[in-house]
């Protein structure tokens, strides 16, 4: 299949850890109305720190939501980096030219918020593109 990327939809989801969060975001994006031939997704997972045998790919949150995505009949690429999520999130969406960011948030309390910080939060306020956050209990 040859990818036309002018006239693609591209989604960059950014995921973490959570398994659960991970397929909601997947389930999220499937049943979006989207055309599966039209549309392009990035997988991406922001590692806290530089390890260079790391591999996203052997992350369960990340292959839930690769296997979910392509389950559907979507083109799928994993994308990875390291160090500060919001600032990596922010420029590999610039890079592919992302039309949606689509995120897992947790629901925390506004202290909660306000001591550990929020990805979803920064990005919602940071990016210049569309973000979409499933929360999460």
């Amino acid at each position: 299949m040859s990818l036309d990327r002018e006239t693609m939809t591209t989604i960059l989801l950014a995921v973490d850890t959570d398994v659960e969060r991970a397929k909601k975001q997947a389930k999220t994006i499937t049943s979006l109305p989207l055309q599966n031939e039209d549309t392009l997704l990035f997988v991406l997972h922001v590692f806290r720190t530089d390890d260079g045998g790391a591999d996203a790919r052997n992350l369960k949150s990340v292959t839930a939501a690769l296997d979910d995505l392509e389950a559907a009949g979507f083109a799928v690429e994993v994308e990875q980096s390291s160090g500060d999520a919001v600032q990596n999130i922010l420029e590999v969406s610039e890079r592919i030219d992302a039309d949606v960011i689509s995120l897992a948030g947790r629901k925390r309390s506004p202290a909660g918020k306000a001591l550990f910080g929020s990805v979803s939060q920064d990005v919602l306020l940071k990016s210049e593109r569309p973000v979409l956050i499933e929360t999460t209990d």
